[in-house]
């Protein structure tokens, strides 16, 4: 069983201290729009892998592709790892439209919002649906599926009409019910959608649980 720390939009003042370790995690998952000094002083407390999408309040990322990920801190630093210049918080590994492989799980992201201004990390339906067709393509390809099937899809925005916003700034996307039924992941963790103090319920599609992790929430996969 893996234990899974998942975090998203709003600093928890409890993860601020050593008590973080208690959680255990054996993953931490990020779905965006966090202080990357936040998310490094995670990584680096926990020791276990970090992955993250970014949210439409964070920097572009896509400039500057992701060049350290969690192993790196595993090694010996040199010259050559110094000289890098990683996008987003060190130690971190960004997987915005990539699957990843971290702690025995199978990991997709997909990071932004539905475009309502000008802003990085924001995309219409369109645009969203093209980025989603290309992440499914990828985690079915042959090389792709000889290491099986997604576990976690990680997303800032929730599936547009399950736990998203009314207005335009927290709706969801169309694309990720193709998405969630192509890949058919045990969960989709997201944020974006504050509570404001309300109980967020979880959410089905399919065989897929949907869990907002607005803050922290702590999950066993």
């Amino acid at each position: 069983m893996t234990r899974i720390l998942a975090i998203a939009d709003e600093v928890s003042d409890s993860l601020w201290s050593g008590r973080v370790r208690r959680l255990d995690p054996n993953l931490v998952v990020a779905c965006g729009d966090l202080p990357f000094d936040y998310l490094e002083y995670i990584v680096t407390m926990v020791n276990v892998p970090l992955v993250f999408v970014p949210g439409n309040h964070d920097p572009d990322l896509k400039a500057k592709p992701q060049t350290l990920s969690s192993q790196d801190f595993q090694r010996p630093l040199s010259l050559a790892t110094l000289r890098r210049e990683p996008a987003g918080p060190m130690g971190c590994s960004n997987t915005d439209g990539r699957v990843v492989h971290e702690a025995g799980v199978r990991i997709a992201g997909l990071g932004g919002s539905v475009r309502y201004k000008p802003g990085s990390n924001q995309y219409t339906q369109r645009q969203m649906t093209r980025r989603a067709l290309r992440l499914e393509l990828s985690s079915v390809s042959r090389r792709a599926r000889s290491h099986g099937k997604i576990d976690i899809l990680i997303t800032h925005s929730p599936p547009y009409g399950i736990g998203d916003g009314d207005d335009p700034a927290h709706r969801g996307f169309i694309a990720f019910h193709r998405l969630v039924t192509r890949l058919s992941p045990k969960l989709l963790i997201h944020g974006h959608v504050h509570p404001y103090g309300r109980v967020i319920p979880t959410h089905r599609l399919g065989s897929t649980t949907i869990v907002n992790v607005v803050g922290h929430r702590m999950l066993e996969l």
